[in-house]
């Protein structure tokens, strides 16, 4: 789906568990992660589009929608380990275009365990229902597909096993099932895992070496591929922070050889934050039921000149083609910019607006823009 991005305060829940999994496990190995606790987050918003449906030359004029939601989630601590589990709930209301508006709602719940000093183990489980407008982090290769209701459930399952003082195992798991109420998107179920093996060499540098595996369904076709690569990654704990990878990928549905790799760089200081990231992947286009190869470039810039008050800018790059299809080529820009303002206690604003352009080769070009504002409030008890 393409992606729109907005920066603030009021943060859509990830759709994959395994972002809320390493944090639990970071829990769980006592890194980090306060004792058991409630939270119950309110919220309310307003966007306004330019391209409402999101459908090429736009054949609905400019819209807004309204809407509310209510979560609550609980963390739980044990001897060894961390429970977590949430809910949430809304509505989604369009005045001036009633077949958009709809119910929102979702939950998860995730389980990481430490049972012993040098082996940390996570579960997760997620499942959404929503509007493809509003969850941005489905897709972020940028593919378009029209504004319509979605659901998506997400299983998540990482293991790190130390070796050595300085070798460890990493094993890594997900999978994807996802469908649209609208017939002409193509749901389908993914597969994704990994297994790496990383030594450090000196206090902040490391070496990798990985292999990687996945498997995709949709409309009865099957593909599958498999992944190797060789990394280096320089993080201290201040300064810059660099990692660069590359390997080899093997596409069984065209018996084709492809190279793969991604790059990062990052830093921070004590106001300004800085990001740019490269990666090649490859995997199910989900609406359009093909499985592609995938290019990612985003540059991020963050600035937050005092606790309560932060600003965002954000630019990404996405290029999908399809091996089998030389006609299926899909580029995608997305700009962000946005502010985010704690105004006192768990009481907090937001506000962003995003521009996006997706040019599709031999396929209509879309483009659409979208300003957001919203209003959250927290509350936490033990």
């Amino acid at each position: 789906m393409s992606r729109i991005l907005s920066a603030g305060l009021t943060v859509v829940a990830p759709v994959s568990a395994l972002a809320p999994a390493r944090a639990a496990a970071q829990t769980a190995a006592g890194l980090s992660g306060p004792p058991s606790v409630w939270r119950l987050q309110v919220g309310v918003g307003g966007s306004w589009y330019e391209n409402p449906r999101f459908l090429p030359g736009g054949d609905s004029a400019s819209s807004w929608s309204t809407r509310g939601s209510v979560g609550l989630s609980t963390s739980q601590r044990f001897r060894k380990g961390t429970f977590s589990l949430s809910g949430h709930g809304g509505r989604l209301y369009y005045p001036e275009i009633d077949a958009l508006g709809q119910w929102t709602y979702g939950g998860g719940a995730s389980l990481a365990l430490a049972p012993s000093p040098s082996t940390n183990l996570t579960l997760s489980q997620g499942y959404v229902r929503s509007n493809t407008r509003q969850l941005e982090s489905l897709d972020q290769e940028g593919l378009p597909v029209p504004t319509t209701g979605v659901d998506n459930a997400s299983t998540g399952l990482g293991l790190t096993q130390r070796l050595s003082r300085r070798t460890q195992l990493e094993v890594n798991g997900s999978f994807t099932w996802r469908r649209y109420d609208n017939p002409v998107l193509v749901g389908g179920e993914q597969l994704r895992s990994t297994l790496g093996l990383a030594r450090s060499v000196g206090q902040s540098d490391s070496i990798s070496i990985g292999y990687g595996f996945s498997q995709s369904q949709s409309q009865g076709r099957r593909g599958r591929v498999h992944v190797a690569n060789l990394g280096v990654r320089h993080r201290p704990e201040r300064g810059v922070s660099f990692e660069l990878g590359g390997g080899a990928a093997y596409m069984e549905s065209v018996r084709q050889w492809h190279p793969t790799g991604n790059a990062g760089l990052s830093a921070g200081g004590r106001e300004v934050s800085f990001s740019l990231r490269y990666a090649r992947d490859f995997g199910l286009a989900f609406g359009y039921g093909r499985e592609t190869i995938a290019d990612r470039v985003s540059a991020s810039l963050g600035w937050t000149p005092s606790e309560r008050v932060g600003f965002h800018l954000g630019y990404s790059y996405g290029y999908r083609r399809d091996p089998a299809d030389d006609g299926f080529r899909v580029r995608s820009h997305v700009g962000s910019a946005g502010l985010s303002w704690k105004i006192a206690g768990g009481l907090g604003f937001s506000a962003g607006y995003s521009r996006e352009l997706s040019r599709s080769g031999t396929f209509t070009d879309v483009e659409g823009g979208r300003a957001t504002a919203s209003l959250s409030y927290g509350i936490d008890w033990r």
